[in-house]
């Protein structure tokens, strides 16, 4: 296992750019993932997620730029950094004659024991003397989560992990990323479910055609405070005063109601919303989904 030499960071990717033929699928992309803390890695379908993460496992060749991880360089030190990383793929390939016993003790006879072995087994409630072939989709998912923390690990980097996983397993696998983490050790997550990461990301980078558009801890995103307003009248509602405030989008004014998206302050907003006289009234919080949505939006 290779023995890190303390860095601030568990992974640092520096314009990164990578392109089959003529397609450039990384441009240029560069960001550093903290130390002790889970990192969510999040884009649309086709983004460059996988590409990043094939590039992270050194399984292909950058056109540019470097990457470290512990401390190390990904492609001189590549076959011993992988003692050090469990790693799950969006699309795990498993031996459908082998158990999921026969899997784990492949992987231990590789990486090392490890500790927490059983105990994952029946967190997970699997399964381990049926060949793959004959386990459901969930049940794969599971055995190769599993796999992902044998030889015991300093740093996971997962694409897509709760594939195929229903909502009780998902909670058990945050608790278990929590827990990774809380020993001083690091989760690289890469998803495109914006619910998840909000639960338990402690930062973010957006990328979207193989750029980086955003990079924000979860606490940035959340202090944007977008919220939506929706308002009805007993009659048409006047916008003139509403359309010189600042930080407002009316996403719509039909008949007698209006919908508005606000960040920041909403008491110069509600001052002229009250001056008609209002049948009803919500405010709402953006998602995370749609804080991004708009994040996208301001930088095309």
């Amino acid at each position: 296992m290779v023995k890190s030499s303390m860095p601030a960071n568990a992974i640092e990717v520096t314009s990164l750019s990578k392109s089959f033929g003529p397609k450039l699928a990384l441009n240029s992309v560069t960001f550093n993932v903290p130390k002790s803390k889970i990192f969510g890695f999040l884009g649309p379908n086709g983004a460059g997620k996988t590409t990043t993460i094939r590039s992270l496992m050194d399984f292909i060749r950058p056109t540019a730029g470097n990457i470290k991880i512990l401390g190390h360089d990904a492609h001189t030190d590549s076959a011993e950094l992988k003692n050090s990383i469990g790693y799950l793929s969006s699309d795990s390939q498993l031996y459908p004659n082998w158990t999921a016993d026969d899997h784990i003790k492949f992987f231990e006879n590789l990486k090392g024991v490890s500790p927490i072995r059983d105990q994952l087994i029946k967190r997970f409630d699997l399964d381990i003397h049926t060949r793959v072939k004959a386990l459901s989709s969930g049940n794969k998912q599971k055995l190769a989560i599993i796999l992902c923390f044998v030889g015991n690990p300093e740093l996971i980097i997962m694409d897509e992990p709760t594939r195929g996983l229903d909502p009780l397993l998902q909670n058990e696998l945050y608790s278990l990323l929590l827990e990774f983490v809380g020993q001083n050790k690091t989760v690289f997550l890469s998803s495109h479910n914006l619910s998840e990461v909000e639960r338990i990301c402690d930062s973010v980078v957006l990328i979207k055609d193989g750029s980086i558009v955003e990079e924000k801890t979860m606490n940035d995103i959340r202090d944007l405070k977008v919220h939506v307003i929706t308002a009805s009248s007993s009659h048409k509602i006047n916008t003139s005063g509403l359309k010189h405030l600042p930080n407002l989008e009316i996403v719509s004014a039909v008949d007698n109601s209006i919908s508005l998206k606000v960040r920041g302050d909403l008491n110069k907003v509600m001052a002229e919303l009250v001056k008609n006289n209002l049948t009803d009234l919500s405010v709402n919080h953006l998602s995370l989904e749609d804080i991004f949505l708009e994040q996208y939006k301001d930088k095309q």
